[in-house]
């Protein structure tokens, strides 16, 4: 007996026959012409050496060894329609797994929302958010996330960024300040102060350092922060001032503290990062990431 030829079609043929006991209807159910259903039948008993039908020119019937071998066939059928779905779905980004990074502090008031409503929009998909301290603003998009949500500027190339929103810098003062009073304040009249900076070094912390004010002289670092709440115990401790974003006075200020805006800073943002050659699940994640962010304006 040779099997190695079984293909799945020659099953899938049996199955419906088998469920229709109708070479007729069961032709028309697979959209082919009953001579053709006929022979791929022959061919598949010839192929096992079982005889599977009893059929005359009135009835179909299944042989013993056929209502044997239509509980398998069944499965087997089933289970490759179900195969072919799985890769149909993962290709389509509607299955799978997604690893988010997140940096802490960046689109607070947006990533329950985008969460909620990708979870709803996309069920079979496995959301995996890891949160990244201030240590590590790139929120591991170079480093195997598949999507993240941060605060750019990154310094990294081939990082593809979509603005979500954008809001004013703010100065985090002490309440005893001689500008925590004011709504407005300028860059210049920080750059003399002792600053809370984020760890480690490079683009995104000198930003937040606004190095870019200073004409080359350094800033004079007193403390370093990894986290919001770390950053503004130290502001309130009066060690330093610190430069932050304007959600971050809605959700995390506290008695003791003054956010003035930072007047001629320009904004800063929040943004949706994808790596090179991003998965169908990562993009479709940053497009209704942004539709979330159009929606609250």
């Amino acid at each position: 007996m040779q099997t190695s030829g079984v293909d799945i079609r020659q099953l899938k043929a049996f199955v419906v026959v088998a469920e229709e006991l109708s070479f007729v209807r069961a032709a028309t159910r697979l959209h082919v012409s009953q001579p053709a259903l006929s022979q791929t039948i022959r061919q598949f008993e010839a192929l096992l050496d079982v005889q599977l039908f009893q059929r005359n020119t009135r009835n179909v019937a299944l042989t013993e060894a056929g209502l044997a071998l239509l509980v398998e066939a069944r499965d087997i059928v089933n289970g490759v329609s179900r195969l072919v779905r799985t890769a149909q779905e993962h290709a389509r980004g509607v299955r799978g797994s997604l690893n988010i990074g997140f940096l802490i502090g960046a689109g607070v008031d947006l990533m329950p929302q985008i969460l909620s409503v990708f979870a709803r929009r996309y069920p079979e998909i496995e959301l995996v958010v890891r949160e990244y301290d201030f240590g590590s603003p790139h929120a591991g998009i170079d480093d195997g996330m598949d999507v993240a949500v941060l605060r750019p500027p990154l310094g990294l190339s081939e990082i593809e960024l979509h603005t979500l929103v954008t809001e004013p810098c703010v100065a985090c003062l002490a309440s005893g300040h001689r500008l925590a009073g004011e709504s407005r304040v300028s860059i210049h009249d920080l750059l003399d102060e002792p600053i809370i900076a984020a760890p480690g070094s490079g683009v995104w912390r000198s930003y937040w350092t606004a190095d870019a004010y200073r004409n080359g002289q350094p800033a004079r670092i007193v403390h370093e922060a990894s986290t919001v709440e770390t950053e503004l115990q130290a502001v309130a401790a009066e060690r330093g001032i610190s430069i932050t974003a304007l959600s971050t006075a809605r959700f995390y200020a506290r008695p003791g503290l003054a956010f003035p805006v930072i007047a001629d800073m320009p904004m800063c943002a929040v943004a949706v990062a994808l790596p090179p050659h991003p998965s169908v699940a990562a993009r479709n994640f940053a497009e209704l990431a942004l539709e979330v962010a159009r929606s609250r304006g």
